[in-house]
């Protein structure tokens, strides 16, 4: 298993240099070919980075933000993979003009510090760290573990909460649009009115499938029917 494993990410390790060297030569759609692959193979912070940076290359503005967005659930303090994100955000033609809630971002930030990843283990050892001191203080009546195991219980919640945040994201139904523009229409078919005209990298909610159609909203409720071809979803 150990061996099959080395083997694994050997190749996907090949792919990745390979697509770094197409990459580096200008070659973008060889590149992202190689690092498809070597997605297929393992998920990697860096392969989805670079992949990422190869369709914006190639002008895919919604492929290139689906990629990021990918990178950043796995790395969510990585610098590039914030800059590069923020930067096609506002690159992309279909632009959020609302102001954000300070208090909102606040929250945003703290409870996407930390990777799903790193929550996840996180909460499990502090909740180790609570049931220890907890236990200790049963036993000893000492006042000041009962304070400690108080303290694992807060790096417990926040770590619980964090999980439970990004799992909410990926269970979601978030989804791109992925072509340069496409027709929103009031129902599933072609024949419908068109209600809204959407371009390449906008972010939407997908909540219903129909007739080869998604139902999708963008923020602030407008939403229509759309083509499945012109959306991805991002996890």
């Amino acid at each position: 298993m150990i061996l099959l494993i080395f083997v694994v990410l050997n190749e996907a390790c090949e792919l990745y240099n390979a697509g770094n060297k197409y990459y580096a030569e200008g070659n973008f759609q060889n590149a992202i070919e190689c690092y498809e692959k070597a997605l297929s193979l393992c998920q990697n912070k860096d392969i989805y980075y670079n992949l990422g940076n190869a369709y914006f290359k190639m002008g895919k503005i919604g492929k290139a933000l689906i990629q990021y967005r990918r990178a950043y659930f796995l790395c969510p303090r990585d610098g590039d993979v914030n800059y590069n994100l923020s930067f096609l955000r506002n690159f992309r033609a279909d632009r959020i003009t609302s102001i954000p809630n300070p208090i909102a971002q606040i929250l945003n930030s703290l409870f996407h510090y930390f990777s799903m990843a790193e929550a996840f283990v996180y909460s499990a050892l502090s909740f180790l760290f609570f049931a220890i001191f907890l236990s200790l203080f049963i036993i000893g009546r000492n006042k000041l573990f009962i304070w400690i195991a108080f303290v694992g219980l807060l790096f417990f919640g926040y770590f619980f909460i964090t999980t439970q945040v990004w799992q909410g994201e990926r269970n979601s139904n978030s989804g791109v649009i992925i072509c340069g523009e496409c027709q929103a229409f009031s129902g599933p078919a072609e024949d419908y009115k068109e209600v809204l005209v959407i371009h390449d990298g906008t972010e939407v909610k997908i909540r219903d499938e129909r007739n080869d159609y998604y139902l999708i909203q963008l923020p602030g409720g407008l939403g229509g029917w759309v083509k499945t071809e012109n959306v991805a979803r991002v996890y």
